[in-house]
């Protein structure tokens, strides 16, 4: 497959974009009812679930064409989930889309009826990475088309085998013209999509200096942002971590499975190991013989960087390191010879042991198969350290058997997430909401989340006619009589007192409402 990628031109991108504008418009307007709005988006992902399914095989070829990812991985980390998550949409989109009532005891509000509706917010623009080329770009897709919007998708050009197959995807799944245009391109086409004041929401995914970049142009239109950015993850291996052979092996795999799967480049990757010094040296001697049992071989069986400018990003690190490097014993090096130029871009899993917080591998997000690892003996020295330097990771993970640790590092540290005892799992999961915080992005998604986020909660509230009588106090003449009746029919009274002591009756509140409904009434037929 050539990895030559035809980029859209400029003047079609804005054609695509109003393709989608048009369609969306068009769309709200024929279709009538709810009922027929959730059978099309319904049908839709059926259609783009199959499209998928069908070019599975594909899929896998062009990821590992792009930078020589395993099957097995590009399965379990990327294909399933996706899968999984469109099922999931199709299944429980009809509970999604049904308004909710509310109920409001002010007695302004007690006799009308209130819902909140989830109305799409337009034509979304999702921008991809490279690092999952299919699963953060055909997630989102889904998210946006089940909440009744319309998209363009910009996938990574870093993966241009991926990108193209996502492409015929698109095409196979045979959905309306003006439904999902994606264009091809590079930082030229980005730019012009994110300049453009015809989007309702940008969802992106990737580095945090394009984030901003992302986000200050979306600012300039007033479009939300959904930002998935990534992070210095820290994985925390504490001083009362239960020892034990076999629970220090699980660790160990658990650890070198978030860290050095898709050869780190996962956002939510372990990036640094933060462990007490009394499990210090147990940790060096199990680690070390599970690399080498994990890691054997050529290297260019094993996933590559996803370019050559991450490659001598990372391999420059290596060098200027101070740590004190360990790499698998019987992995063998390609002969640069014979190696395609993917392999060419493999770096070794590598263990950087007695790193410390100025070395050039803790200044910023690794991604790569690089784990740093930083003694302490004081936790709370610790997380001051992590506050100070490296502060709002997208994950934290903590091995730990004490839950007042736990909750400590939990209340001190701020995290889009955080995994106890394992790493990356949590990226799957269908019904908790994934996101960031502070600088690793904000808004999240997955399952109800995702549906959200490409949705605007719109209240509607009706207002009975015979209430009018009720409420007759709020129109001219205005008088202190009246202001004193809204004052005790609207305004909520406290249940506690200065002191922050509860009243004997908790349910004052709704007591003194009936009171002032009686009152209300009373007025209208002596007024």
């Amino acid at each position: 497959m050539s990895d030559i990628l035809q980029y859209t031109s400029l003047d079609e991108i804005e054609s695509k974009i109003s393709h989608c504008n048009d369609y969306f418009y068009r769309k709200q307007r024929e279709v009538k009812s709810t009922k027929r709005d959730l059978e099309f988006r319904s049908n839709c992902l059926k259609k783009l679930y199959y499209a998928i399914k069908e070019n599975e095989e594909a899929l896998v070829l062009a990821m590992h064409n792009d930078f020589h990812r395993s099957r097995q991985e590009s399965l379990a980390l990327e294909l399933i989930p996706l899968y999984n998550d469109v099922l999931d949409m199709i299944s429980r989109l009809p509970q999604w889309i049904k308004p909710k009532k509310v109920k409001d005891y002010s007695p302004v509000y007690a006799f009308g009826t209130t819902k909140i509706e989830k109305i799409p917010r337009g034509t979304a623009l999702v921008i991809s990475p490279s690092n999952f080329p299919v699963y953060l770009a055909l997630g989102p897709v889904a998210a946006a088309i089940s909440a009744g919007n319309t998209v363009v998708l910009k996938p990574s050009e870093n993966t241009p085998s991926t990108a193209k197959i996502i492409e015929k995807i698109l095409l196979d799944a045979e959905l309306p013209q003006g439904l999902i245009e994606i264009v091809q391109g590079g930082v030229t086409e980005t730019t012009k999509l994110i300049k453009s004041p015809k989007f309702d929401i940008f969802f992106y995914t990737g580095s945090t200096k394009v984030g901003s970049i992302v986000a200050q142009e979306a600012a300039k239109h007033l479009i939300p942002c959904v930002l998935e950015l990534g992070g210095k993850s820290p994985f925390f291996i504490t001083e009362n971590s239960q020892s034990s052979k076999f629970k220090m092996d699980v660790l160990i795999k658990r650890l070198f499975f978030g860290g050095f799967g898709s050869a780190g480049q996962i956002c939510v990757a372990p990036d640094y190991v933060l462990i007490h010094e009394s499990k210090y040296n147990e940790f060096v001697v199990a680690s070390k013989k599970v690399l080498d049992k994990f890691y054997s071989g050529h290297i260019a069986e094993y996933t590559a960087m996803i370019s050559m400018a991450a490659y001598d990003k990372m391999n420059t690190r290596l060098k200027s390191t101070r740590a004190d490097l360990y790499q698998p014993s019987s992995l063998k090096a390609s002969d640069p010879a014979t190696s395609d130029k993917v392999s060419a871009r493999v770096i070794v899993p590598t263990l950087a042991f007695d790193c410390d917080w100025d070395d050039p591998l803790m200044q910023e997000e690794n991604f790569g198969p690089v784990l740093p690892i930083v003694k302490y003996n004081d936790l709370d020295d610790l997380l001051d350290k992590v506050i100070r330097y490296h502060d709002t990771p997208l994950v934290q993970y903590i091995f730990s058997d004490s839950k007042p640790e736990i909750d400590h590092i939990l209340r001190r540290v701020r995290s889009g997430g955080c995994v106890i005892n394992d790493t990356i799992v949590h990226v799957a999961m269908q019904n908790a909401p994934f996101g960031g915080i502070g600088k690793s992005g904000y808004g999240n998604y997955h399952g109800i989340y995702g549906f959200n986020a490409f949705t605007h909660e719109r209240t509607i509230f009706k207002q009975a006619f015979w209430m009018d009588f009720l409420l007759s106090m709020r129109y001219p003449p205005y008088s202190e009589q009246k202001s004193k009746l809204i004052q005790m029919t609207t305004e909520q009274k406290p249940w506690f007192d200065k002191d922050g002591r509860t009243f004997i009756f908790k349910n004052i509140k709704f007591l003194i409402a009936i009171f002032v409904a009686i009152l209300s009434i009373t007025y209208y037929f002596i007024v």
